[in-house]
C-alpha cells in the first residue's frame, strides 16, 4: 500500500488542567467522545497532530476524511489508583479507512483501487501508543494492537525496540490489563478511548517520557497512516492553585484566586463565557510572580458581566509559553438593582469608568451626555446598548477635576441621571 511516512511531529501541550486541594477532581467518563469527555475534566493533558494528513488517492469523493487521520491525543493521570485514561480524537471514525461512515464497510471506489477497509481493527489495521522509558530513541512500552492481530489483543506489550516506527507484531505476550471503551466505533462512539491500568508498572516516569502513536493498515490500498508524538510532562505543574472563587461586588463580579508555589509564571489570562459549552474569551490578563514557593493571592473585577450565569476559567501561560486552564467557576448575576436607577463605578475616578445600566430587555439606541456643574456638554456619545447589557465603559480622561453629571437618554425616551466625581 501507499504509506505516508511522516516524521515525528512536534506537538505543543496546551491543554492541563490541574488538580488542587482546593478543588475536586473526577476522572474521564468515556462516552466515545474524546475531546467532550477530557475536556470536562481537570487533569487533563492533550497534543495536537495535523488534521487531514492523512494520504488519500484521487478516486477518494471529495471530503473524504479517514478514520486514520488523528487530531487530539488525550491524556489524564489518577496517581491514586495509578491509572493512565488516554482518549484519541480522530476527523473522521476511528478504524473507517475510506471514510464512508462506516468501519466495516469498503466503499465502491476503494474495492477498485483493491484496498478493504476491515472491521474493527481486524486483520492487518492496527493502533499503538509507544512509550520510551530512558528516552534513548528506543520504544519500551507498546499499548494496543499490532497489525496482524484482532482487536481482542488489544494490550501492554513490554520490550525494547530498535524500530523507529509501530512494530508489524509484537514478539511478547501481552502483560497488565487495557480496559477499552468500545471494540466497536460508529459516529455515536467515533473516538478511541481505553484505561491502563498500574501505568507506573510499565511506564518508569509519566513525569517526563516520549511517546509516539501510530494509526493505519496495509489492506487499505492507496490511504495513508498517521503518526503523532509528543513528551509527557503529565506532573509538572507550574502552579499549585488552591483557590479560585467568584463573588457579586455591586455591578461587577470579582474573582480572586491563590498560589501555594509558581514556577516559571508569566501571566493569567482570565476567560468569560455566558454558556459553560460556549466558546470562552479572554477579558483580561494578571501578571504571574514567576517562580516562587510562597502563596500568592490575585483579583480581578469584570466589569461587564451578563444578566444570569457567568462562567469563568483561568489560563496560566508559563515563560515558554505552554499553557494551563483552571477549572470553570460560576456566578448568577440579577442584573442593576431596582433595574430603575444608573450608577457609576469607580466614583471617585479619573475619567474612565462604567456605569451600571437599568433593565435593558430589548436592543436599544441610547446618547450618553457628561455635563459639567455649569450645565456644559463636555462629551456626548451615541451608542446601542445590547438586550440583558448591564455596565457601559466612559472614557473622558483629560477633563479638569471636579463634579460632573452622567445623563443617559434611552431612544424609548427614558431619561436616567448620576452624578459622579473625577480626581
Amino acid at each position: 500500500m501507499k504509506k505516508v511516512t511522516l516524521p515525528f511531529i512536534f506537538t505543543l501541550l496546551i491543554g492541563l488542567v490541574f488538580h488542587t486541594s482546593g478543588h475536586s477532581q473526577s476522572v474521564p467518563s468515556f462516552t466515545g467522545h474524546a475531546a467532550t469527555d477530557f475536556l470536562t475534566t481537570p487533569g487533563y493533558i492533550h497534543f495536537n497532530d495535523f488534521v487531514y494528513d492523512v494520504g488519500l488517492p484521487a478516486a477518494a469523493p471529495a471530503g473524504t476524511v479517514s478514520g486514520w487521520d488523528m487530531q487530539t491525543a488525550f491524556f489524564f493521570y489518577d496517581p491514586v489508583s495509578d491509572r493512565l485514561y488516554v482518549g484519541v480524537d480522530f476527523a473522521g471514525i476511528f478504524g473507517d479507512a475510506d471514510g464512508d461512515g462506516n468501519p466495516s464497510n469498503t466503499s465502491s471506489w476503494l474495492s477498485s483501487l483493491l484496498g478493504t477497509d476491515n472491521s474493527d481493527l481486524g486483520n492487518t489495521e492496527g493502533f499503538v501508543l509507544a512509550f520510551d522509558n530512558g528516552n534513548d530513541g528506543n520504544f519500551d512500552v507498546y499499548i494496543g494492537v499490532s497489525r496482524i492481530e484482532e482487536i481482542s489483543e488489544f494490550g501492554i506489550y513490554v520490550y525494547t525496540s530498535d524500530e523507529e516506527e509501530s512494530p508489524e507484531f509484537f514478539p511478547v505476550s501481552s502483560t497488565g490489563s487495557v480496559l477499552l471503551h468500545t471494540e466497536k466505533h460508529n459516529a455515536q462512539t467515533p473516538d478511541l478511548e481505553f484505561v491502563v491500568e498500574n501505568i507506573s508498572d510499565y511506564v518508569d516516569n509519566v513525569c517526563g517520557v516520549d511517546f509516539t502513536i501510530f494509526a493505519g493498515s496495509y489492506d487499505d490500498g492507496p490511504i495513508g497512516e498517521d503518526y503523532m508524538n509528543g513528551r509527557l510532562e503529565i506532573c509538572t505543574l507550574p502552579i499549585e492553585l488552591v483557590e479560585f472563587n467568584s463573588l457579586k461586588n455591586g455591578r461587577r463580579v470579582q474573582l480572586n484566586w491563590t498560589t501555594a508555589t509558581e514556577n516559571n509564571n508569566a501571566y493569567f489570562e482570565i476567560q468569560h463565557a455566558t454558556d459553560v459549552d460556549s466558546n470562552f474569551k479572554s477579558i483580561g490578563t494578571v501578571n504571574g510572580s514567576g517562580t516562587t514557593l510562597s502563596p500568592t493571592s490575585y483579583t480581578f473585577f469584570h466589569d461587564t458581566p451578563v444578566k444570569g450565569n457567568n462562567y469563568y476559567r483561568i489560563k496560566q501561560v508559563d515563560l515558554n509559553g505552554v499553557e494551563w486552564l483552571s477549572w470553570v467557576v460560576t456566578i448568577h448575576h440579577p442584573g442593576s438593582g431596582d433595574g430603575r436607577t444608573i450608577d457609576v463605578f469607580p466614583n471617585p475616578n479619573i475619567g474612565e469608568f462604567m456605569i451600571g445600566l437599568p433593565d435593558i430587555t430589548a436592543e436599544v439606541e441610547a446618547l450618553i451626555h457628561i455635563i459639567d456643574t455649569k450645565g456644559a456638554v463636555v462629551s456626548e456619545t451615541m451608542t446601542t446598548l445590547n438586550r440583558n447589557s448591564m455596565t457601559h465603559p466612559i472614557d473622558v480622561k483629560g477633563l479638569p477635576k471636579g463634579v460632573y453629571h452622567v445623563s443617559l437618554t434611552l431612544m424609548t425616551g427614558h431619561i436616567y441621571n448620576k452624578s459622579f466625581v473625577i480626581r
